[in-house]
């Protein structure tokens, strides 16, 4: 039995958190004692304790955000790393731990521990790191203190100024859903949404600024944003609501904060859209409205032109002005035959190339390598 120690920086459920949560559901009880470091309690923490053989630590420990960079925040960080690092290293030592998996780029304590206590180093990169001098930082200490450096996708690998021999691609997976529900076949009362976290790149702005050229078109087609900013940067929250103000969008786009219950929502929609103007690394939410045979409009870069076909099982399109995609939208709003059939190509394709049955084996080659 090899024990494994997963550390986190969150204990929500996006992204990143619940690509976690279906590693952990799925892998080999009679093989791996599970154990998941989290920072604070949360829903993530709740449904990982519902999975038998998993042991769920909540403790504080470092995990670098942007608030960090100032001179106290870089003080407070490190007194919070030295901290976290000596914590870790108890819990290796206690826990007889064999491999210790960092589910992200923003903690380095768990990275440090393994390496003084001679345990094997995982290294989940999950963020396309665009600061060159953050890259090349972060990018140095995987180098040092990882064995494997596991990459959500190969735009997310490629991103890495780290020995390429060290990466492997693991795509990130979403348990099945249930039986698609019968699309809405009138134009007009077309729901279209996203969801991601709200910050400066996931592309709510061009999301809204979309929304404004469809409703000119098509006025009672909905809009939909689930998620929401970070604790501390609610005023991102506001501006939205202010943006949607000023373009006298209140009666056609609705912010809807964190949705717990991401069936409802995906049920909900007639079209998806991940607008990042950033690279999103590889774009969970793509995949899970894919197997809800949603039609997918995303920006063309990153982990999306992985995993959509143009054309074929969504649509790919310019990440710096919203005209593109409002095109793409009015095409797919107009064509209930087009939405059904990309719709139908896209959980397909989802079921043959992003299963959790594959995610968690490919993972398991590694753990088991190392």
């Amino acid at each position: 039995m090899k024990n494994i120690l997963f550390i986190h920086s969150s204990a929500e459920l996006y992204g990143s958190d619940r690509s976690l949560l279906n590693t952990i559901r799925y892998m080999d009880k009679s093989k791996y004692n599970i154990y998941v470091l989290l920072p604070i309690e949360g829903p993530l923490a709740s449904e990982l304790r519902k999975v038998e053989g998993v042991d769920v630590i909540v403790h504080p420990i470092a995990v670098l955000r942007r608030k960090n960079l100032s001179l106290w925040g870089v003080t407070t960080y490190f007194c919070s790393l030295v901290v976290s690092y000596f914590y870790i290293m108890n819990i290796i030592r206690k826990q007889h731990i064999s491999i210790v998996d960092t589910n992200t780029a923003v903690i380095f304590g768990g990275a440090l521990a393994a390496k003084s206590m001679r345990t094997k180093s995982v290294w989940h990169i999950r963020e396309i790191i665009n600061s060159r001098f953050e890259n090349k930082v972060i990018s140095k200490l995987m180098e040092l203190f990882s064995d494997v450096i596991v990459a959500n996708s190969m735009n997310t690998g490629r991103a890495l100024n780290v020995s390429k021999n060290k990466v492997r691609i693991v795509y990130n997976a979403v348990e099945e859903s249930r039986s698609a529900p019968q699309r809405n076949k009138i134009n007009a009362g077309i729901i279209i949404g996203m969801a991601g976290r709200i910050n400066h790149w996931k592309g709510q702005s061009l999301f809204i600024g979309a929304a404004k050229k469809v409703v000119e078109r098509y006025p009672q087609v909905k809009f939909l944003i689930a998620g929401d900013a970070y604790a501390g940067e609610e005023y991102l929250k506001d501006n939205l609501k202010s943006e949607i103000e000023k373009l006298d969008l209140q009666e056609n786009v609705t912010l809807l904060g964190q949705v717990s219950d991401m069936n409802s929502f995906y049920s909900g929609l007639d079209i998806f859209v991940l607008p990042s103007i950033q690279p999103e690394p590889f774009g969970l939410v793509v995949i899970e409205a894919m197997d809800y045979a949603l039609p997918v409009v995303a920006t063309n870069h990153g982990g999306p032109t992985e995993i959509l076909k143009n054309g074929d099982t969504g649509y790919l399109v310019d990440y710096k002005n919203s005209e593109e995609m409002a095109q793409r939208l009015n095409e797919l709003i107009a064509d209930s035959e087009l939405r059904d059939r990309m719709g139908t190509a896209a959980r397909k394709d989802k079921r043959r190339r992003f299963s959790v049955t594959k995610m968690v084996k490919d993972l398991s080659v590694i753990y088991d390598e190392l």
